[in-house]
């Protein structure tokens, strides 16, 4: 099936897979297979059995996918759960997002994730916000009184009164108040005095594949 364009402001269930250029849902929509365009817009509540692939995804209200994402730009202050994979070039989170794997080559986490693993280039955790899973990236940024799990990177700056299990790259910095039970590092591991460290060592190798960093 193919639409030009949708506006859902009720309730409509379609057959997949689904085709379309333009989609804007604040009403409820769901398709049973999958869906293949340019743009959705969720206000109201998306329930997609199978896959989407699209130009840019907006997320106010919630979107489920029982399958994976293929998006340029994914934005979303509302409630997204991927039952697989989420792929895109930029990813712009302040909600809750639960998925098995992120891969954006930009990535800005506010809010609460349980995902995984999260890969990209450049990922920036927002103050306060709650990660569980790890980060494999070039360059991690965590702000002040976030939670992350576990970071592999190049290079990790963490910020004031940070939570983080583990820490494995080459470049480590640590502001005060943060606590890190494990800090491996390569070339430099600079931590303030009032931050809490159980664990430091130097290593000779990430455990987590970052070679495409040094591309």
């Amino acid at each position: 099936m193919a639409i030009e364009e949708l506006h859902v402001g009720g309730s409509i269930r379609l057959k997949g897979p689904l085709r379309f250029r333009v989609i804007r849902i604040s009403g409820y929509f769901s398709v049973d297979g999958s869906v293949e365009g340019e743009e959705m817009d969720a206000s109201g509540a998306a329930n997609i059995d199978g896959s989407i692939i699209a130009r840019s995804i907006d997320v106010s209200g919630a979107l489920r996918v029982s399958g994976d994402v293929l998006v340029d730009e994914l934005s979303s202050s509302g409630t997204v759960k991927v039952a697989r994979t989420i792929r895109a070039k930029k990813v712009k989170i302040s909600g809750r997002v639960k998925a098995e794997k992120i891969f954006a080559n930009e990535a800005f986490l506010k809010g609460s994730m349980d995902v995984k693993e999260i890969h990209g280039v450049k990922i920036h955790v927002a103050r306060g916000s709650k990660i569980h899973g790890s980060i494999v990236a070039c360059e991690v940024t965590v702000d002040r009184d976030a939670e992350v799990e576990s970071i592999y990177a190049k290079r990790v700056s963490v910020g004031r009164d940070v939570e983080v299990d583990t820490i494995e790259a080459e470049e480590v910095s640590i502001d005060k108040g943060a606590e890190i039970s494990v800090v491996r590092y390569i070339v430099k591991a600079d931590f303030d005095k009032n931050s809490k460290i159980d664990k430091i060592e130097k290593i000779e190798k990430v455990a987590k594949d970052i070679t495409y960093c040094n591309k």
